[in-house]
């Protein structure tokens, strides 16, 4: 999804940190390409303290969220920088079973999901689902489990395995 500038309470939020961007990593064995994109959960939430947004695509509604906006400013810089080297925890979310990694970070959360395109080889998709700060409180709620490498993950979903 390629996000558009959002005008909330007649002020403009740019949204060029969350249109799709691509990179390369090392991994193992290889170079992978690994397309990324951004969910509407990064920037909105259910807690109602916002303007309410409508997805343009799945018609989802939920509020404009000043707070998850602001905090995904940091995505580019972090995929770029250090989610290569992360750790993340494979689990399955609950409503409709997805498979999604939960990156171990301190107190921002980053939900993602890894499909293998197709059409390409050695070539990724991960989408960020959501990602927002983690209160103190909130953290024995974060998905538990082995921890693994991004590179080794990347590899095995390149490979075609569901780790």
């Amino acid at each position: 999804m390629r996000w558009k500038n959002l005008i909330i309470n007649g002020r403009e939020h740019c949204m060029a940190h969350l249109r799709p961007a691509t990179h390369s990593f090392k991994t193992v064995s290889r170079v992978i390409s690994v397309d990324f994109i951004f969910g509407f959960h990064c920037f909105t939430d259910n807690k109602g303290e916002g303007p309410l947004l409508t997805h343009p695509r799945s018609n989802e509604q939920r509020n404009f969220s000043q707070r998850r906006y602001e905090c995904s400013k940091q995505l580019p810089e972090f995929i770029a920088q250090r989610f290569i080297d992360a750790k993340v925890r494979a689990h399955f979310a609950g409503r409709n079973n997805r498979r999604y990694f939960c990156l171990d970070t301190f107190d921002y959360a980053i939900f993602f999901e890894i499909r293998k395109l197709t059409e390409a080889k050695d070539n990724l998709r991960v989408n960020i689902i959501s990602a927002y700060e983690v209160d103190s409180w909130g953290r024995a709620s974060m998905p538990k489990g082995q921890l693994l490498n991004v590179r080794y993950v990347l590899e095995k979903r390149n490979d075609g395995l569901i780790i």
